[in-house]
């Protein structure tokens, strides 16, 4: 999973940066509905930098045999340090705080608040219900969403007020942002170590904003529009912190910015929208053709596959105390940066004797990449056959072709 994420650094940052540069530079020139419509490269992205790429199939191999022995000196990780662990711990964290974000309002739409009727039309499976502890009106809920009002939403605002701001949670719901804003914070979650990921987030929940207001004032009023921006102001003032992550009134800095487009709307160019349409096919179609340059191909002399950190398994203790002995045939590909990837037992005898403690050895090897034009690249469908003996037997220690790598493992 590290050498995933780290694979797709370079063009995920890039892309992001660009993004973000966007959605601060040039929504007055593109609009924020294509602003906000240019996040889902993002997604796209991801699914072009992973079509298949170059792997080297391994039909037929030179490989030496070898004897392990339960005392020899092999070469031990540092099991005490690993990236793999931060990142899970991270993206756990992550993911923990938004359930219970979600659970916390999910119990104010449930047991804090009172159903409300509307003079206002909405979709059938649309909830309403009230509750003081908002300042206004969101959207919660996939599945079932529920449009949540604070408590006194009548009295605070005009009619006019009240139209504008649901008219936008319901943009929201057509859209069905809500959902876009889980794989958002899902994305959030896997990449969380990157910077340009959190900035990212937020850009594009920003611009979700000022698209929806873009979507309910377009054929408002001044006079609307000062009206929408006072109620937005009202309901930042007395934002609560603890629902910023679902409440778009809890960012100052984003409520300010919505402000300002309101006041100042975007003067479209379609010329710059067509380039940037352009310009973004262009990229994802070099992201996919640089990854589908060099074809799947196969190699049938190939030179041995060399492990440079060879961890031994270690000899089952009821097999020992029983002088049982066996073997263990694996399958495993040899990833770009040398360790072993996909390990699966193909034969064991006995059965299920020692094939644990043979894919936990051999999930712990790394081999010299094989380079080829300069780059590293992936090997599939190496085998390797673990022999469990009890005594030492002398072997002919000559190079041997062979498809299966032997390997004696002795107590």
């Amino acid at each position: 999973m590290t050498n995933w994420l780290l694979e797709q650094q370079m063009a995920i940052s890039l892309l992001l940066l660009i993004l973000i540069t966007l959605e601060r530079k040039a929504i007055k020139s593109l609009g924020a509905n294509v602003i906000y419509a240019l996040w889902l490269l993002v997604p796209l992205l991801l699914i072009v930098n992973n079509l298949p790429q170059d792997v080297i199939l391994m039909d037929d191999q030179s490989i030496y045999r070898h004897i392990v022995s339960i005392g020899a000196n092999t070469t031990p990780q540092n099991l005490s340090f690993s990236w793999g662990l931060i990142w899970g711990l991270g993206s756990l964290s992550i993911l923990t705080f938004a359930a219970f974000s979600q659970w916390k309002i999910t119990c104010l739409t449930r047991y804090n608040s009172h159903k409300v009727e509307l003079d206002i039309t909405l979709p059938n499976s649309l909830t309403v219900v009230s509750n003081s502890q908002l300042t206004g009106p969101i959207l919660s809920g996939i599945i079932s969403p529920t449009l949540v009002l604070p408590r006194g939403f009548h009295s605070q605002f005009t009619k006019r007020q009240q139209h504008l701001m649901i008219s936008h949670e319901l943009v929201h719901f057509h859209r069905g942002d809500n959902l876009y804003n889980l794989i958002a914070l899902v994305f959030v979650a896997i990449f969380w170590f990157n910077p340009l990921t959190w900035l990212a987030y937020r850009a594009f929940r920003r611009s979700q904003e000022i698209a929806c207001d873009a979507v309910v004032l377009k054929q408002a009023t001044t006079q609307d529009k000062i009206s929408y921006s006072k109620a937005l102001l009202h309901c930042a003032e007395r934002s609560l912190h603890s629902f910023a992550i679902y409440s778009p009134y809890g960012e100052k800095n984003t409520m300010f910015k919505r402000i300002a487009s309101i006041k100042n709307p975007a003067k479209i160019k379609p010329a710059l929208v067509g380039l940037s349409i352009a310009l973004s096919s262009t990229f994802l179609a070099g992201v996919a053709l640089a990854n589908l340059a060099e074809m799947t191909h196969k190699i049938d002399n190939p030179e041995t596959a060399h492990p440079v950190t060879r961890i031994e398994p270690k000899y089952p203790v009821k097999a020992a105390q029983n002088n049982q002995e066996g073997s263990v045939i694996l399958q495993f590909d040899i990833a770009k940066d040398g360790s072993t990837e996909n390990v699966k037992v193909l034969e064991s005898f006995p059965q299920q004797v020692f094939d644990k403690v043979s894919v936990a050895a051999l999930k712990q090897w790394i081999y010299k990449p094989r380079i080829q034009g300069g780059q590293a690249q992936r090997q599939t469908g190496l085998t390797v056959q673990l022999d469990y003996r009890m005594d030492i037997v002398k072997d002919d220690l000559s190079p041997k072709t062979s498809s299966v790598e032997k390997i004696k493992v002795l107590q």
